[in-house]
């Protein structure tokens, strides 16, 4: 639950600094990826994702969970109007494509 905790201040961190981290999770998790690790965008990416656990990392999901958590608390923190409408079309469909299932 502290890590969780850690994830959410570093994710605002960003976040609030980073309008491209409000649109894109792969630009938000370099940044968080360059908070915890010095020259991590420097990092092959198999490494990363291979050994993220060894290297102190956050999983992608729990910073993709993390944001959508901030961003519905904090308005403000939302992506451009463009990435809110593409990213509600995407959960209609999603939501239609788990009542199929």
């Amino acid at each position: 639950m502290e890590n969780l905790k850690t994830i959410e201040g570093k994710v605002k961190s960003v976040l609030q600094e980073n309008e491209d981290a409000r649109n894109d999770d792969m630009v938000l998790y370099l940044a968080l990826c360059n908070l915890y690790l010095k020259d991590a965008g420097a990092m092959p990416l198999a490494q990363i994702l291979l050994n993220h656990k060894g290297l102190g990392l956050p999983s992608f999901e729990s910073v993709g969970r993390t944001r959508r958590k901030l961003q519905e608390k904090y308005p403000e923190l939302l992506g451009s109007v463009r990435m809110q409408k593409i990213r509600a079309k995407g959960e209609k469909a999603y939501r239609r494509y788990a009542k199929e299932s």
